[in-house]
């Protein structure tokens, strides 16, 4: 599966953003950032390359952050079991989806 450049939520457009060494600074594979409309992500964590599994694991995990602070559901967000679940559920959903 491909990580698009940008989509959008309501009308705003939230980039994708890759940053390998802020993550790494951070010690996190990838941020959400609401008031900057992005989402950051990174390829390795130190200076061990990520999977492709988890790096888009990751991007499933940040984009349920934006959805969630997007519909003003903080209590949700910030509930990192809730978000990983429902990451995955989601990437689960669009990766078997039969057309």
């Amino acid at each position: 599966m491909k990580i698009p450049r940008s989509f959008k939520l309501f009308a705003t457009k939230i980039n994708i953003v890759w940053n390998n060494s802020l993550m790494n600074e951070k010690e996190q594979y990838g941020s959400s950032r609401y008031s900057e409309s992005e989402i950051i992500l990174s390829t390795t964590h130190g200076i061990n390359k990520l999977s492709d599994d988890k790096i888009i694991d990751t991007y499933y995990h940040e984009k349920t952050h934006m959805i969630l602070n997007t519909m003003s559901r903080n209590d949700l967000s910030s509930d990192e079991q809730f978000v990983d679940v429902f990451a995955k559920l989601l990437r689960q959903s669009d990766e078997t989806s039969e057309y």
